[in-house]
């Protein structure tokens, strides 16, 4: 049973495999069964593409006006980060993720158009030709494929590659669907590419791409500006800010929360691939308190930290003590707005939304059950044995980041954040439209 559970969970997408045991079985005895090697219950040797396969797909790469790549989080399971980097340079194709995705590619490159420039992935996905999909089913983060925010499939070629064979052609048709590991085929695709060099129209793509990084800048500039508010309590676009700058490039950062995660998102800068961790798909708040020491038991030697609000803390609060207990040091910076913040605004626009759009927010006697009490988190996490403290100004948030990496053991940072700003989290328009189904085929 146990080897089909683990043969299971490397087929296809590898994934959990739950397992029930009778209590008898499982607190009774019984005779030790003989550990096999994996080899002998389960294939080992990874997925290959047909040379046929990777011979269409770097012809059509080739030839495209404008191709583009877009990595799924299969990428990050085959760790194919270098391979990946390695074909998109090679055909300067602009890079789009999944929100699962995030940090395959740095973000500093020139090719990388990171998932919180949302209007510029659309500009990528309706222009490009040709689409080399990678470990991607293009799901609801995806906008499933479909225009308007993709080009519709009778416009625009498509390359689907993944270790499953459920997700070719799943969500949007395909042109060569093909069944392969990650980093395999992508290291035999450079290769493919290699002698297209001098045949592919390099310099319309490179004018291209010029443009996108000049509207990427733009967007950034744009949002930045809310670094300028130094006002107490803080606008929430300083903590992942703050964070970026005390903590090594490959640090591990776990986001969790509603709008705390939007606002993470949008002011943090994947710089090293596999350093971001979260519940991109469903969204489940508190999973980050776990995942956090998960990240510290997996990679002892780096730093790990997660931004997390203060609902999503009160799910598994207790993990601080699993922290102490098991010599774990995540740091946890917890923005406190003292309120449902998501649920709120969508309870806001629903009751009373002209005196939304002018007010920002009402009061707590006019939404149902969405406001929160004080709650002192670093105290709680002090009771724990962990370090803990609180700031509420953006200029104290670097000096309390730097007494918790000091203090070396788990700590907690209680950031108390303006609610209003922190409920209105930047491109709320989009996350709406994001749950909506697209309006093209």
């Amino acid at each position: 049973m146990m080897r089909r559970a683990f043969r299971l969970s490397y087929h296809g997408r590898p994934g959990v495999v739950h397992v029930d045991v009778p209590e008898d079985l499982m607190n009774g005895k019984t005779e030790a069964q003989p550990l096999l090697a994996p080899g002998r219950y389960r294939r080992l040797e990874a997925i290959c593409a047909s040379d046929e396969q990777i011979a269409a797909a770097a012809e059509m790469l080739a030839a495209a006006k404008l191709p583009m790549i877009h990595a799924g989080s299969g990428v990050i399971h085959a760790a194919a980060y270098s391979e990946l980097q390695a074909v998109a340079e090679l055909l300067h194709a602009p890079v789009t993720t999944s929100w699962g995705a995030r940090s395959v590619l740095p973000e500093r490159h020139e090719l990388a158009i990171p998932m919180i420039h949302i209007k510029l992935n659309q500009a990528v996905r309706t222009s490009a030709d040709v689409v080399l999909a990678l470990g991607s089913r293009l799901g609801e983060t995806d906008w499933w494929g479909k225009p308007p925010y993709w080009a519709a499939a009778s416009e625009q070629r498509m390359i689907q590659v993944d270790c499953d064979e459920e997700i070719l052609g799943l969500n949007k048709p395909v042109d060569l669907a093909i069944l392969a590991d990650l980093k395999i085929f992508l290291a035999r695709l450079a290769e493919k590419l290699r002698p297209w060099q001098n045949k592919m129209p390099l310099a319309e793509r490179r004018k291209a791409v010029k443009k996108l990084q000049t509207a990427r800048s733009k967007f950034r500039q744009k949002l930045d500006e809310a670094l300028q508010d130094n006002r107490a309590p803080m606008n929430p676009a300083h903590v992942a800010h703050v964070c970026r700058q005390v903590f090594a490039d490959d640090a591990i950062c776990v986001i969790d929360g509603g709008n705390t995660a939007v606002w993470t998102h949008f002011y943090h800068e994947a710089r090293v691939p596999n350093t971001v961790l979260h519940t991109a798909k469903f969204g489940m708040l508190g999973a980050g308190v776990a995942q956090a020491l998960g990240a510290a038991v997996a990679f002892p030697g780096r730093q790990v930290y997660c931004i997390i609000g203060d609902g999503a803390m009160g799910f598994n609060l207790q993990e601080i003590e699993t922290a102490v207990r098991n010599d774990l040091k995540p740091i946890y910076l917890v923005c406190c707005d003292r309120q449902w913040g998501m649920v709120k605004i969508n309870q806001q626009f629903a009751l009373r939304p002209v005196k939304t759009m002018v007010k920002k927010s009402l009061p707590r006697e006019e939404t149902i059950n969405a406001d929160l009490g004080e709650i002192q988190f670093d105290k709680l996490a002090e009771s724990m044995g962990a370090h803990g403290e609180r700031v509420a100004d953006p200029k104290d948030l670097r000096p309390a980041l730097e007494r918790c990496l000091a203090a070396n053991k788990c700590s907690v940072i209680h950031v108390d954040v303006n609610p209003v700003k922190h409920m209105w989290a930047p491109g709320l328009i989009h996350f709406k439209a994001m749950h909506r189904e697209p309006k093209g085929k």
